[in-house]
């Protein structure tokens, strides 16, 4: 009899432990997971390389930490929302429990768990030193009746030889919005010049894959349209065997090829050199970049497409750098 009970009572507590376990389950993933209405994981480089006397950088990315299993299954990841400079290079991750433009968003009452964290790499050194913000801190110390919105476009902007990400705000309890800027050196929010006006983007590093006969090369169905990064398809991926970048950088090419890396322009400015350089490396190795090479009427000074056969004829006909930031 004794034995019959230890049995039944034995059951009765694996039973009491399944009920635990099976209940507590959903409650870690509405804790740590569902009640998160906007989500971003955090990414850091798995692999890069420089290019080009460090005019360009090539880096692979992958996950810090897997939260479910679709973010495991997305390796080699293609990640194309870095903000960057000609230093510093940005990304961002977050946790929030108000989708979006949702007013109610307090950042002095934080929900336990939220955080929006934008991670900071220092470019001028080999090891891309990384430094991590708290990006609702930042703008509780800013003003703390605004909240950052967390929908809309995020650029580039450079003031000052000083290198920022635009942040949009939105005052708690109002449709009311401003744009700073984020400051990658510093962690800290600050106003837009008034000298600048508006926070736009003001480099144009997509010169020859838009706006010469390159474009042809370059663009399909598929290519991966990005203003500041550049991301190969798999038919451009396809016709790359020959390319020099292959020759002299065979590991960032290996990235680009097979890993979904990106190609960022170090720059703060509209520099055609770097660009030329660069992509004089993105085409077969018997050819030069500017071998009878259409530019196009856009973004030459007469506004007629011009054929050129040198850099110094390739400059001559474009316009001037302050002028190619308004062709969209």
């Amino acid at each position: 009899m004794k034995q019959y009970r230890k049995k039944i009572l034995l059951i009765l507590g694996l039973l009491s432990l399944l009920v635990v376990v099976t209940g507590a389950y959903p409650l870690y993933r509405y804790l740590t997971h569902d009640r998160y209405k906007v989500r971003t994981p955090e990414v850091e480089p798995a692999s890069y390389e420089f290019l080009a006397d460090r005019q360009g950088l090539v880096i692979s990315w992958k996950y810090v930490n897997h939260s479910n299993e679709q973010e495991a299954n997305e390796e080699p990841l293609e990640y194309t929302s870095a903000i960057y400079g000609k230093r510093y290079l940005s990304t961002d991750s977050k946790r929030l429990i108000h989708r979006y433009d949702d007013n109610r968003f307090d950042v002095k009452n934080l929900s336990w768990g939220e955080y929006w964290k934008i991670q900071v790499y220092d470019t001028s050194q080999d090891d891309l030193p990384r430094k991590e913000y708290d990006l609702l801190k930042a703008v509780a110390d800013y003003d703390s009746s605004y909240f950052p919105v967390s929908s809309t476009y995020i650029n580039f902007v450079t003031y000052n030889g000083q290198e920022y990400r635009k942040v949009v705000l939105q005052k708690t309890g109002s449709h009311d919005r401003k744009e700073v800027l984020f400051n990658m050196e510093t962690g800290k929010l600050e106003d837009v010049p008034k000298e600048l006006g508006v926070a736009l983007e003001n480099r144009y590093t997509y010169l020859f894959n838009r706006y010469t006969s390159l474009k042809n090369y370059y663009y399909n169905d598929d290519f991966i349209d990005n203003t500041t990064c550049l991301n190969l398809s798999q038919s451009v991926i396809e016709q790359s065997s020959d390319w020099l970048l292959r020759e002299k950088y065979p590991k960032a090419y290996e990235l680009m090829s097979k890993e979904k890396a990106s190609l960022y322009f170090l720059t703060n400015e509209t520099d055609v050199k770097l660009l030329s350089d660069i992509f004089s490396l993105l085409i077969p190795k018997d050819r030069d970049l500017f071998d009878n090479l259409t530019v196009y009427g856009e973004v030459t000074k007469d506004g007629k497409d011009h054929v050129v056969h040198s850099y110094e004829e390739f400059i001559s006909v474009l316009k001037p750098k302050e002028e190619l930031s308004n062709v969209r």
